[in-house]
C-alpha cells in the first residue's frame, strides 16, 4: 500500500489540478453543457488510480501486461481526460479545445488506446461484461494485468450488471476491481427514490465479491481500500462520494448532472477550488 506523505500529497495535488481542468473544459463546451456533477464526484478516484495504482506505459500504450481502465459510468470525461493529461497521454494545453469538438480526439465517448482510452462507453450496464471478458483472457494468457472498472450507483439499476456480478464471482476473477461511485444521485433524482439500492455492501457480499468501503474523496482511504484485494474473489470498492464535489453550488444538486456553466459560475467555481487547496 502507498502510504508515504509525499505520494499522498502528490495525488491530492493532482486531484486539485484535475478539478480545475474539468471546470475549464466545461466552460469550453458553451451552450452544449457538460456532465460536471458525476465527473467531480470521482476526481479522487481517477487521481488515485492513474497517479498511484495502475500499471501502464505512456510510451507503449499497447503493452500487453498493462492494467486496463473502463469508465462504465461513461459520462465522466471531465475527470477521465484530465487524469490522462496529468500522466502524459494527452497534452494539457490542448485538452479543453479538443473536448467535444468536431475532429477533436476527446469527443463524447472516444476510444483510442494510443491516448489511454480503452473503452468508448455510452450505453450503461455493458462495461462490466466487457471487463469480465478481458479478465478471463488475461488469466488464460497468464498476463499480469488487472482490470479496473468505475461504475455509477445509478447504473446499478441496469439488470445486466447483476448477471455480470454473478459471472465474475463464478469465474473467480480476482484480477477485476470495480469501484462504485456511490453519490446517491442519477439523472432522474435520488437513487433510493428511483429504485432503492439499499445496503450495497451486503448485496455485493451475497454475490461473493470481496468488499471494501471508503470515503471516495479521501486519498489515503481510497489507497487503503484498493490495497485490500482478495486473491480468491473479484474485488469491489464502494466509494461514498458527493456529486459535484468541490464546488458548493453544484454539490448534491441533480441539475448539475449535465448543465451549462456560465462565465460567473466558472470564475466562482475556480476560486472555490483554489481556496480549498490541500483540503479537497
Amino acid at each position: 500500500m502507498i502510504n508515504s506523505i509525499e505520494k499522498i500529497n502528490e495525488i491530492e495535488s493532482m486531484a486539485q489540478q484535475m478539478r480545475l481542468d474539468a471546470i475549464d473544459m466545461a466552460l469550453y463546451t458553451g451552450d452544449s453543457g457538460a456532465h460536471l456533477g458525476g465527473s467531480l464526484s470521482c476526481i479522487e478516484i481517477f487521481a488515485v488510480l492513474f497517479g498511484g495504482i495502475m500499471n501502464f506505459d505512456v510510451k507503449n500504450p499497447h503493452w500487453i501486461n498493462r492494467d486496463k481502465f473502463i469508465p462504465s459510468k461513461a459520462h465522466c470525461g471531465l475527470a477521465h481526460f484530465p487524469a490522462l493529461a496529468h500522466v502524459g497521454f494527452i497534452k494539457r494545453d490542448e485538452m479543453a479545445e479538443e473536448y467535444i469538438k468536431d475532429n477533436g480526439c476527446l469527443f463524447g465517448h472516444p476510444m483510442n488506446i494510443n491516448i489511454g482510452l480503452e473503452y468508448s462507453g455510452g450505453s450503461l450496464g455493458m462495461a462490466l461484461s466487457v471487463g469480465i471478458g478481458w479478465a478471463i483472457i488475461s488469466k488464460e494468457q497468464k498476463r499480469c494485468s488487472n482490470i479496473y472498472i468505475l461504475m455509477g450507483d445509478g447504473e446499478l439499476h441496469e439488470g445486466s450488471n447483476w448477471e455480470a456480478f454473478m459471472a465474475a464471482a463464478h469465474y473467480k476473477l480476482n484480477n477485476i476491481t470495480v469501484i462504485i461511485d456511490r453519490n446517491y444521485l442519477c439523472m432522474d433524482g435520488n437513487t433510493e427514490d428511483i429504485m432503492a439500492i439499499d445496503d450495497l455492501s451486503s448485496k455485493m457480499k451475497s454475490f461473493n465479491w470481496n468488499v471494501s468501503t471508503c470515503d471516495g474523496h479521501n486519498v489515503p482511504d481510497l489507497l487503503r481500500a484498493l490495497s485490500e484485494r482478495s486473491e480468491l474473489k473479484p474485488n469491489v470498492i464502494i466509494a461514498e462520494t458527493i456529486k459535484g464535489k468541490g464546488v458548493s453550488f453544484m454539490e448534491n444538486k441533480r441539475e448539475w448532472h449535465h448543465s451549462r456553466l456560465s462565465q460567473i459560475q466558472y470564475e466562482n467555481a475556480k476560486k472555490e477550488i483554489l481556496n480549498k487547496s490541500g483540503n479537497i
